[in-house]
């Protein structure tokens, strides 16, 4: 690895050097909270994907049920993946699987998104609300705090899903019919 592509800014003797770091780390949080709000869209897709099992009311499958539901789960999933995080949201409040969501929580987590994706830079840096080193060190701990919340949402969410992925079924052998 070469260092230099990545610490060629860090010179504690630059007078700017603590508003640099600062800097870096208010755009770092930013970015690894996307990263754990597609983590949190990805997982909440799945979920209500795999739903999908429940609606086969059968007490035996044969292999040709089980690709039809697998090819069900997944043309849902393709469809939840299209929808915007909102309209997600709005998915979850009739889950089976999710019904011990905190709702307000990922209610919280759409919105503060939705600032993050589509106003904050405007108002943050714009109007420049973030104009001295402690503003900045103010909006990190923001996004800090943020992080924690969607750390928590995922692990929630992973905890469901590991759950829920698979199902024991009475597979039935064609063949031996």
């Amino acid at each position: 690895m070469d260092k230099n592509r990545y610490l060629y800014w860090l010179n504690p003797k630059n007078p700017l050097f603590e508003k640099e770091v600062v800097h870096r780390e208010m755009y770092s949080r930013v970015g690894y909270c996307f990263h754990l709000l597609q983590m949190v869209e990805y997982n909440l897709a799945n979920i209500l994907s795999i739903e999908e099992f429940e609606k086969v009311r059968k007490t035996s499958f044969s292999e040709k049920d089980i690709e039809f539901i697998k090819e069900r789960i997944n043309k849902k999933y393709n469809e939840l993946s299209e929808l915007t995080f909102g309209c997600l949201k709005n998915r979850v409040s009739k889950s089976v699987y999710l019904k011990d969501i905190d709702f307000c929580k990922l209610e919280h987590i759409v919105e503060y998104r939705n600032y993050l994706a589509h106003n904050c830079f405007k108002d943050k840096l714009l109007r420049k609300e973030l104009e001295t080193i402690d503003d900045v060190d103010a909006f990190v701990g923001e996004l800090n705090s943020f992080e924690e919340i969607l750390s928590k949402m995922n692990d929630y969410l992973l905890c469901v899903f590991k759950d829920q992925r698979s199902k024991a079924v009475l597979m039935i052998n064609q063949d031996s019919i």
